[in-house]
C-alpha cells in the first residue's frame, strides 16, 4: 500500500536541495522491498525511466517512504515501519578528476565516509552523540541507530560501481530489539526524514568528491578523510571480537586503527596486529557511561 508520508521526501524544495548537491537521477518511491536491490537491478538492466534523459549517473539516488524487505550484512533482515525511518541507496561511480575510474581497492572507504556523514548529520540535527561502529553501523549510546550496506555492481560496458544503502531509525518509539534505537528515542527530538536525508548527503558528497580527487592522500595516515572517520569512530581503542566470514576463528584484541584501505587493525594479547577486512565486530568493553555491549 503506498505510503503518503513519502511525500515529505518529494517536496519540490527537498528535491531542489538534493539536486543542488550535484546528485544524478533522483527517484523517491512510496514503497519498495529493498532500495539496494531496486537500484542494482535498475542499473544492470540499464533502466532509464520514462525518458532518455534520465540515465543512472554517478550519485543517483533512490529513496523510499517504506522499505519492506531490506537486507543488511550477513543477509540480516532490515525493514522499516512506514513513515518512521529513512531508507535510501546511492549509486557511486568513483572517478578521478581526469575521468579515470578509481581502483576498487579504495571502495571500502565509501561505506566509512557515509557512516561519518550520518554521524555528522545526526549530531548537527539532534545532538545525538553518534559514533561509527566498524564497518557499517552507527550507534547512539551503544545502540544501533543506522546501518549501511554496500554492493559492487559489475557491468561489462562500464567500470565497477557501488550501490551504497543506508537505513536510519528516525522516529520509532518502539524497536524489536533492545540493541537498537531511533533518533527520537535517543534524543527526545523529532526531526524530519527529509532534513536527515539532506543533511546526510550534504555531508557525504564533499567527502566523496575529495576521495575521488586523491584517494591516497585523503586516506593515508594523517590524511583528512582518514582523520574525519577516526574522530567519529567508537570502535577504536575498544576490546573487540571480529567474527570472520566462513569458518575462520574469531579475531580478538584491541581495535588499534584503520588499515590502508579501511580495514580494522586488531592488536592481539601477543602484540601481533592483524587487519580484518570483513567481519562482524562485537564491542567487548563498554564505553564509559555506555549501556553495555554494542
Amino acid at each position: 500500500m503506498p505510503d503518503p508520508r513519502a511525500d515529505d521526501l518529494r517536496a519540490p524544495a527537498v528535491l531542489a536541495a538534493l539536486a543542488d548537491l550535484g546528485l544524478g537521477r533522483i527517484d523517491v518511491l512510496d514503497e519498495i522491498g529493498s532500495t539496494n536491490e531496486h537500484l542494482t537491478a535498475a542499473v544492470t538492466r540499464r533502466t532509464r525511466g520514462p525518458g532518455p534523459d534520465r540515465p543512472w549517473t554517478d550519485l543517483s539516488l533512490v529513496a523510499t517512504g517504506h522499505q519492506s524487505a531490506g537486507r543488511g550484512r550477513l543477509d540480516r533482515v532490515w525493514t522499516t515501519e512506514p513513515g518512521t525511518a529513512l531508507t535510501f541507496s546511492v549509486l557511486l561511480r568513483p572517478a578521478g578528476e581526469d575521468g579515470r575510474p578509481l581502483p576498487t581497492r579504495h571502495f571500502p572507504w565509501l561505506t566509512l565516509l557515509m557512516a561519518a556523514a550520518v554521524v555528522e548529520a545526526l549530531d548537527g540535527l539532534a545532538g545525538a552523540g553518534a559514533r561509527i561502529k566498524w564497518p557499517n553501523d552507527v550507534l547512539v549510546d551503544g545502540r544501533k541507530v543506522a546501518g549501511l550496506l554496500a554492493g559492487l555492481v559489475l557491468d561489462e560496458e562500464a567500470p565497477p560501481a557501488v550501490v551504497l544503502g543506508t537505513g536510519i531509525n528516525v522516529s520509532q518509539d518502539r524497536l524489536p530489539v533492545d540493541t537498537a534505537t531511533s533518533v527520537r528515542r535517543a534524543t527526545g527530538r523529532d526531526v524530519e526524514r527529509a532534513a536527515v536525508l539532506q543533511a546526510v548527503l550534504g555531508a557525504f558528497v564533499p567527502l566523496y568528491r575529495r576521495l575521488c580527487a586523491d584517494p591516497v592522500a585523503a586516506t593515508r595516515p594523517g590524511g583528512p578523510l582518514r582523520e574525519r572517520i577516526t574522530e567519529r569512530m567508537g570502535t577504536l581503542g575498544r576490546s573487540v571480537r571480529a567474527e570472520l566470514p566462513g569458518a575462520g576463528a574469531p579475531v580478538t584484541g584491541t581495535a588499534a586503527g584503520l588499515g590502508a584501505h579501511g580495514g580494522l587493525l586488531v592488536r592481539g594479547a601477543d602484540g601481533v596486529q592483524r587487519e580484518v577486512t570483513a567481519g562482524d565486530v562485537v564491542h567487548l568493553r563498554p564505553a564509559p557511561g555506555g549501556p553495555g555491549w554494542a
